[in-house]
């Protein structure tokens, strides 16, 4: 806290503010944990509460499965019936019974529920793509935002030493106070802008440590905004793309769906419950007799056939069919504009920094050797220096749309 109080921009002149800073973050480095691409996703993935979820939800559809697929309890019944007077008897029942499902219509319900319990696995799948997504999208806005504000340290940095060769001119008397103004109004601009970057910055290292367990200032970051390598051919995005956890989990939830259709169907097959068991009679009058009982019985489905079921069971499992054929035809669509987004993005960026990168060098070339010449004033110098930085940020921003467009494509295809 006192270090950053003795480096507050309102207490020293910003040229010692940089170096203040330069020698706290190299301090902070040492104690910082490196961070790749991977490692954010590796590290938000594996949050016990993350793995937690996705593990509990399967687990949780698993054990509905295992209830859909149980036999029923046998019974075990006790009965005393008794009357009274000479010819009076009591007779005692002992009885196990035992309900025997027929046709396999439980057997179609467990199947159906193990279904339903690999869509929820798939889910889950589901579930981190998002997650890693978000992680890849909040690791390269930082990187994006330190490369923002590396860049108007280096503007900053111009500005004032172009202010402190014109305050000494200025007071030799050969230089007149427009230009120091001017470089002083630059200077509070070029800061103005520094400093909200940064607070951006800040946000931005503060969402990616929620995500990933660590401290804001705890992270040293490590990549390249622009996406390496060539992408893969449009075939075997779409291949990949057919396999897509949301796709299965969506056929999964279907082929439960007609599972359960099939049970329904079967509901006309009554069910059969088998009683055996002891019998016992005393007579009032003295003496007992002692022998068994035996039953069968079944339920003959008059009113309840599983219509109803049934019915909803197809509907659901249509609508199912119905949705995955309407996401796989729009995702050949999406997967193309997705490859093209990315590739011509990707090009125009590189495109753009080169270009831009030796404009903006002989424009530099340039103004630097008309000022001392004498040939150019200062302000041509000084658009140089501010042209140059608005190429570098505006290159930046290009290659952090060319990222995300990657990261979008990945997240179509099914990618980590």
């Amino acid at each position: 806290m006192l270090a950053r109080v003795a480096c507050s921009p309102f207490k020293i002149p910003s040229v010692g503010r940089l170096l203040c800073a330069m020698v706290l973050f190299v301090a902070s480095s040492a104690r910082a944990q490196m961070l790749t691409e991977r490692g954010v996703v590796e590290r938000a993935l594996a949050r016990p509460d993350m793995v937690q979820i996705v593990r509990a939800r399967v687990e949780a559809a698993q054990g509905r499965a295992v209830a859909a697929g149980a036999r029923p309890n046998p019974q075990f019944n006790y009965m005393r019936e008794q009357t009274y007077n000479a010819s009076g008897t009591g007779e005692d029942y002992v009885s196990v019974a035992q309900t025997i499902h027929l046709g396999g219509r439980y057997r179609l319900q467990r199947q159906a529920a193990e279904a339903r319990a690999r869509a929820r696995a798939q889910d889950g799948l589901s579930q981190r793509l998002v997650v890693a997504a978000d992680a890849r999208s909040r690791f390269y806005e930082c990187l994006h935002r330190e490369q923002r504000v590396a860049a108007l340290v280096s503007l900053l940095g111009q500005v004032e030493h172009a202010l402190q060769i014109v305050q000494r001119r200025a007071a030799s008397g050969d230089a007149a106070r427009y230009y120091q103004r001017r470089l002083e109004r630059e200077r509070a601009a070029t800061l103005a802008r520094l400093e909200a970057e940064r607070a951006h910055l800040s946000g931005a290292r503060h969402r990616l440590g929620a995500l990933v367990g660590l401290d804001a200032d705890a992270m040293t970051l490590s990549g390249s905004l622009l996406p390496e390598g060539e992408l893969a051919p449009a075939d075997a995005l779409r291949k990949t793309a057919g396999v897509r956890p949301d796709l299965v989990s969506l056929e999964q939830e279907r082929l439960g769906a007609t599972l359960d259709a099939r049970a329904a169907r079967r509901a006309w097959i009554p069910e059969l419950r088998l009683e055996g068991g002891y019998k016992g009679i005393g007579l009032n009058a003295g003496g007992r007799t002692d022998g068994f009982l035996a039953g069968g019985y079944l339920t003959l489905p008059l009113w309840d056939r599983g219509t109803g079921l049934r019915q909803a069971a197809e509907a659901e499992a249509r609508a199912l069919a119905a949705q995955k054929r309407l996401t796989e035809s729009e995702l050949d669509g999406e997967l193309s504009g997705a490859r093209a987004e990315t590739s011509l993005l990707r090009e125009a960026a590189v495109q753009f920094r080169e270009t831009s990168a030796r404009l903006s060098a002989d424009l530099m070339h340039i103004a630097s050797v008309g000022y001392e010449g004498g040939e150019l004033g200062l302000l041509e110098l000084l658009d140089a220096y501010r042209g140059a930085a608005e190429d570098e940020l505006a290159a930046l921003d290009m290659e952090l749309a060319s990222r995300r467009a990657l990261i979008d494509l990945d997240r179509l295809t099914g990618l980590e």
